[in-house]
């Protein structure tokens, strides 16, 4: 076999131009990029190998051919870490999540072929080269020539999974918008398995390789500039999972393709006919990425579903498979934005468009807000969204999807052509619950292919199923923001319901004042009255910081009966007041805390006592308990109201009252590991008792 040099060169010419055209596209895109970055060094990289295999390839000394590779060989070195960090990072919004989860085996990436290079430079071919049946040389390679093509074959298979998983997670416009990359990075790595598998094999470098490497190189090329001027060079992300190499097809089919290859190479070098791997394999790469994209074609793809409905009369959707991977998907998301992105991928998946979209209406429908949607949204969203209005108006009074005329003839008011194309809207479905509209989803048109009844059922159903699944993640973020409202409402009024306390304890000393002004003891004990209750209010606005914070108790060892004699001290509550304490061991509690539900019983029980009513204030020991009593003689309760109405927040006989306080006394005692308790009768009084354990006793 020959090979023309005129071919030769004209090959490595036009592979290096065009390297360098489509690494400085990818800068154009986005310079700042990571992923165009680690592109264009990638490119630069293949283009300087081209021009160093070129010399080695038209050597005329053995010497000058293995210097040369070896040339090569150290370029090539820079191609696992720089084409690891691009398929990383190409067109995923979270690629800083992978170079995170990736950092060591990027590192490696770089460090290991260049260790490789730098350290065994003379064992990475032998010296001795020869020249093969077909006029070409061949070189034996050394250990680190080996360990070099491991690595770069370990790298490529890494690659292509990681472009597998990207094209995988995209859909609609981005997929068509992105498919043109993958497809020319994956042939380009397919051709550096294929050869770096035969190097492995057969330990042998042969410069033969040089035409199809540059003709695989020159395809990718096409294929990667199709693919800028197809997105108008724009650049586009989304979220990519992080489980990347989670069934991936890479693997499945490179491990069938090396061991194919394994068992056909021992075939070979038993019949002598090493050679015809060499040979011939640009062909097979062609026909790869013909098939590869007959298969990412949507328009491919659907008349092959197509022709098998009308062919074999079966149903064209599986319906069973089609909504339990829906109702699957969409079961797992509880974010609506989720959802809204799963439901739109789904559909534009199932009906081969490549903008789908769905618009959720606000009240008064003056601007619809895009949810989710396949298809890239301009700089200007606000405006964008303003200019559906008018659609969002016209499909809320009719039923069942809706044809939109794209053409001059759009008998839309306020809606133009040229909104519908750039928006890529050709059939709305509203959202519908009942009568209450929730939003429309848009599709964009599919070629020239006609969308059937069974097409427009279909998607009614799925925007029945939508608007319901929105409706519910709706109400379940409606029902956290109640939720959170009524943590709050119930934190005024606990804050308020202390506040009250406290104006009341200083409402009783200013009512006694002119009194007993002049008695130097009620002076004293007045001014103590209202140094704490100054103290207790700026306690109470530090508290109005800690709103986020957990509640916390801050215990310490305490004597009961000396907490209960400070709280009564200076407390006039117009009412007799009795103590009977018995001794008791110090237990761990938080004293403010307890003070707390000592004041609210004690004001409760003077507010339901008559004049000259006694209460009694006691305390005793009860088995593994601290039992703390208030006992009046006031007008007492129900035991209706008790069974269903005592301790619940809002809820209270008192005149003016609110139910605050013995709903906080309670949280405040089972906080403590205890419980309140409370026997009553109607006009005879109530005992509330604070049981304590003693277990914490010090």
């Amino acid at each position: 076999m020959t090979f023309d040099p005129q071919l030769s060169i004209l090959i490595c010419l036009s592979s290096v131009i065009l390297c360098v055209l489509t690494a400085s596209l990818a800068l154009v895109r986005n310079v700042r990029s990571p992923a165009y970055q680690a592109f264009a060094l990638g490119m630069a990289t293949f283009a300087a190998q081209t021009v160093l295999s070129y010399l080695s390839f038209n050597a005329v000394l053995p010497g000058q051919a293995v210097l040369w590779y070896r040339w090569h060989m150290a370029a090539q070195a820079l191609i696992p870490g720089s084409w690891l960090l691009f398929s990383l990072s190409y067109s995923r919004s979270n690629f800083s999540e992978f170079w995170g989860k990736w950092k060591w085996p990027i590192l490696a990436a770089f460090l290991f072929p260049a260790c490789l290079v730098s350290f065994g430079w003379n064992l990475l071919l032998a010296n001795a080269a020869t020249v093969s049946e077909n006029g070409c040389w061949a070189m034996p390679i050394g250990w680190s020539g080996y360990g070099l093509n491991v690595t770069l074959l370990l790298c490529s298979v890494l690659v292509l999974a990681n472009l597998e998983k990207t094209l995988r997670t995209s859909c609609g416009a981005i997929r068509w918008q992105i498919k043109f990359s993958v497809l020319g990075v994956g042939i380009l790595f397919a051709a550096v398995i294929y050869t770096s598998t035969q190097v492995l094999l057969f330990r042998f470098v042969r410069t033969d390789f040089f035409n199809f490497n540059g003709a695989i190189l020159d395809l990718a090329n096409i294929l990667l500039i199709i693919s800028a001027f197809r997105n108008r060079l724009r650049d586009e992300r989304f979220y990519v999972s992080l489980d990347v190499l989670r069934g991936s097809l890479t693997f499945l089919v490179i491990g069938l393709y090396l061991l194919g290859l394994g068992l056909f190479a021992k075939l070979a070098v038993n019949l002598r006919i090493g050679g015809v791997l060499f040979g011939k394999g640009f062909i097979v790469i062609a026909a790869l990425l013909g098939v590869a994209l007959l298969l990412l074609s949507e328009k491919v793809r659907y008349r092959v579903r197509r022709f098998i409905h009308l062919n074999f009369r079966k149903p064209y959707y599986d319906y069973r498979k089609l909504f339990t991977d829906f109702t699957r998907t969409t079961s797992s998301e509880i974010d609506l934005h989720r959802v809204c992105q799963v439901i739109v991928k789904t559909v534009s998946e199932t009906f081969a468009s490549r903008i789908v979209t769905i618009w959720l209406s606000s009240e008064g429908f003056d601007r619809p807000t895009i949810a989710a949607s396949t298809g890239s949204m301009p700089e200007d969203v606000v405006e964008f969204e303003e200019r559906a209005a008018p659609l969002l108006k016209y499909v809320r009074d009719r039923q069942g999807p809706v044809f939109v005329c794209r053409t001059s003839e759009c008998d839309i008011p306020g809606i133009s052509p040229e909104f519908l194309e750039k928006a890529g809207i050709d059939r709305c479905a509203p959202l519908r619950i009942g009568s209450h509209f929730i939003g429309l989803m848009t599709l964009d048109k599919r070629s020239e292919l006609p969308f059937s009844i069974e097409d427009s059922d279909l998607l009614e159903t799925f925007a029945d199923q939508a608007a319901g699944l929105i409706l519910n993640r709706k109400l379940f973020e409606s029902r956290e923001r109640v939720m959170e409202m009524e943590s709050f409402r119930i934190f005024s009024s606990f804050f308020a319901h202390d506040l009250k306390n406290v104006a009341s304890t200083l409402s009783l000393t200013l009512t006694n004042l002119p009194v007993h002004y002049k008695n130097p003891e009620f002076r004293a004990d007045a001014l103590k009255t209202m140094s704490k209750t100054v103290d207790k209010i700026l306690n109470m606005c530090r508290s109005l910081s800690a709103l986020e914070q957990k509640f916390e108790l801050h215990k310490s060892p305490c004597d009961l009966d000396e907490l209960v004699s400070d709280t009564l001290s200076g407390l006039e509550l117009g009412r007799p007041l009795v103590t009977d304490l018995c001794p008791a061991p110090k237990i761990s509690l938080d004293a403010e805390q307890i003070q707390k539900v000592l004041l609210n019983l004690l004001l409760n029980a003077a507010e339901s006592s008559g004049d000259g009513e006694q209460i009694r204030v006691w305390t005793r020991c009860e088995g593994p308990w601290l039992r703390l009593s208030v006992t009046d003689r006031g007008c007492g309760m129900s035991q209706e109201f008790i069974n269903k109405s005592l301790f619940h927040p809002f809820r209270t006989t008192k005149q003016g009252g609110s139910g605050i306080g013995l709903y906080q006394s309670r949280m405040i005692a089972e906080a403590h590991g205890g419980r309140i308790e409370v026997q009553s009768r109607e006009g005879h009084g109530s005992t509330f008792s604070v049981f304590l354990p003693l277990d914490g006793a010090v």
